[in-house]
């Protein structure tokens, strides 16, 4: 009794010490419902979905495996009786491993996104969303969104929500932001998160500014030239101006208010997307880290408390880890969580541990990574890296970044920007769209992991890292139900056997992973286990195994081989020039002007 008793302290400690997302929003909705591993849906028995990495040919059919369900694990104790081979050792630390609670994953709302999906007639709309939002086994189940605020380089027209000029690179100060408005692209936007709520109401829902309204900046353009055409260079002067740190914090809150007043709460923000990124070309802003904590010593960070949106700072790469630090210091009490991008070279995610000693109650988020020009018959590990290895080093979620793309992987910015990032679903015309090899990658994550779900440190199986030849990668989930996520990414150019086990529980549990594949198992929890040990129901069969003594026999599998991950061959899209870039503003002493009052935002919800 007093073993049980320690043990029992040491799970209690080992949570007690780990990250927690308790006091994060969702963006609201009239859609209600469970999903598999929730505590009233729990997994009965063992499941098995698989993902090849293989991008499919389009002109065939069949020709990988999406989503598909394959072997499931089986109970196992001891050695498989006629194996050949030894398997590959998994052990879960489920005593003391506990670590950060989960968020979920999902994808971004970008305007390109918006207006591909708007092009659907309703038929067709109402299955995309179905597809993106309804629990599994209809849909991605996508519990954790990303949306610009305004315009990105994901955007087929640029504009800012208080331009106050003929066009986004003509504008005049507007100290009282007195024409401030979403606009018609904005009001698309709003419309579309509102939306989604119908078909998952419990989405934890970000907003990102590209860069703020260009009369805010240094240069007075949203979008800056291009200093060299192909080539990344920043434009030192496209960075925010300080002196209207007051119009800043008042463009956040009237952001916020407008989408209240449209039926959306936002749940959390960044200050800027990539603040370390100011080129040309498309919407940037250089915000440092001391501005971005006196915008929120200004008053944002109060007007956030009273809206209960909480403040993410950084939103960037992990070759910066100081930035979020420096915020945090400066602006005490007003930063909930850190935000980081999958972009760095290589993205070295140790990082999210050190940020995690220092600061243990602070959740972290990979808020973006994106896929670029995928190529069929390659293999492309660019959604399980950005899900799996965050997730491994401490991050609570991971987006994807755009969703949704005409043929063209547009509309994009003509000017600069990604001009060929791929989403999970290419609509190609207002009745027809298709799903792409991301869809049903987020999607091994997505359907199975639920919101308030912990991660656990694997303490044996994971090989490899990205900057070798191969990976087998793990992360290992325990849901709300007890049930547990286990998702493997095997690039190790062979089939895997797989034997898993726990620190704590004494179930022992083995199955194959096939190459070049990612597969998700979903375990029951022990007390199923236990519960249908002793009453076990008649839908319970084959391979749902009751008796730990079953062993399964097992041959070493053969190596294979595979393409090598994509790299685009593909020449870039000609850049046209920004237009407007001469306009500028006299730079005046604007410390004591005050904005007045905010706005109320005309929704119109169509589909």
């Amino acid at each position: 009794m007093i073993a049980i008793h320690v043990i029992t302290l040491a799970i209690i400690i080992s949570q007690s010490a780990a990250q927690s997302i308790a006091g994060f929003g969702s963006s609201g909705g009239s859609k209600s419902g469970t999903s598999i591993g929730d505590i009233d849906n729990p997994v009965l028995q063992a499941e098995a979905y698989v993902t090849d990495a293989r991008i499919p040919n389009p002109h065939k059919t069949n020709d990988t495996r999406r989503l598909s369900g394959t072997r499931p694990p089986r109970l196992a104790k001891g050695n498989p009786d006629g194996s050949t081979c030894v398997p590959r050792s998994v052990l879960i630390d489920d005593l003391h491993g506990a670590k950060q609670e989960m968020m979920g994953f999902g994808m971004s709302w970008t305007d390109c996104t918006v207006e591909n999906l708007n092009k659907l007639q309703p038929g067709s709309f109402h299955n995309a969303m179905k597809e993106l939002f309804a629990p599994h086994p209809i849909g991605n189940d996508m519990g954790m969104m990303r949306h610009t605020i305004g315009s990105s380089d994901m955007s087929g027209r640029q504009y800012s929500f208080c331009d106050n000029g003929p066009s986004f690179n003509e504008g005049e100060p507007d100290l009282n932001l007195e024409t401030f408005a979403l606009g018609e692209d904005g009001e698309a936007m709003v419309n579309m998160i509102k939306i989604m709520g119908e078909y998952k109401g419990n989405v934890f829902l970000i907003g990102s500014p590209w860069s703020y309204p260009g009369w805010m900046k240094h240069n007075g353009l949203a979008v800056a030239q291009r200093l060299n055409t192909g080539t990344s260079y920043n434009n030192l002067n496209n960075s925010f101006d300080r002196q209207y740190t007051k119009q800043a914090v008042a463009y956040f809150t009237k952001y916020l208010d407008a989408y209240k007043a449209c039926g959306v709460q936002v749940n959390a923000i960044t200050l800027m997307n990539e603040p370390l990124n100011y080129q040309g070309g498309y919407p940037c802003m250089f915000l440092d880290a001391a501005d971005a904590a006196d915008i929120l010593n200004a008053g944002l960070g109060a007007a956030l408390q009273e809206r209960n949106v909480s403040l993410l700072a950084y939103d960037h790469n992990t070759d910066q880890a100081a930035y979020p630090m420096r915020v945090i210091q400066r602006a005490p009490g007003f930063v909930h969580g850190a935000a980081w991008h999958c972009y760095a070279y290589l993205a070295n995610y140790t990082v999210l541990e050190d940020f995690h000693e220092a600061f243990p109650n602070t959740p972290q988020f990979l808020t973006e990574c994106s896929n670029y020009r995928p190529r069929a018959g390659a293999l492309n590990w660019a959604v399980a890296d950005a899900f799996m290895l965050p997730t491994q080093f401490g991050s609570s979620g991971s987006t994807m970044w755009v969703m949704a793309t005409d043929a063209n992987y547009g509309p994009h910015a003509p000017w600069g920007g990604c001009d060929a990032c791929s989403g999970a679903i290419i609509v190609n015309s207002s009745t027809a769209y298709t799903k792409t090899s991301d869809y049903y990658m987020v999607g091994q994550f997505s359907r199975f992991v639920r919101r308030g779900a912990r991660n656990y440190k694997v303490l044996r199986g994971i090989e490899g890292d990205i900057s070798t030849n191969g990976q087998f990668g793990i992360v290992a989930i325990n849901n709300p139900d007890k049930g547990w996520v286990i998702v493997f990414k095997n690039n190790m150019n062979r089939t895997e056997t797989v034997r898993l086990s726990f620190t704590g529980s004494s179930h022992v549990w083995e199955g194959t992973i096939d190459n070049a594949t990612v597969t998700t198992w979903l375990i029951p929890s022990d007390k199923v286990l236990e519960t249908s040990g002793r009453n076990a129901p008649s839908s319970m069969h084959f391979p749902f195994f009751l008796d730990k003594n079953v062993t399964t026999n097992t041959t070493c599998p053969s190596p294979t081989t595979a393409a090598p991950t994509s790299t685009s061959t593909s020449t870039e899209t000609p850049r046209l020039p920004v237009p407007n870039t001469t306009h500028s503003i006299p730079q005046n002493d604007l410390a004591n002007q005050k904005p007045t009052s905010l706005p109320t935002c005309p929704c119109t919800v169509s589909h």
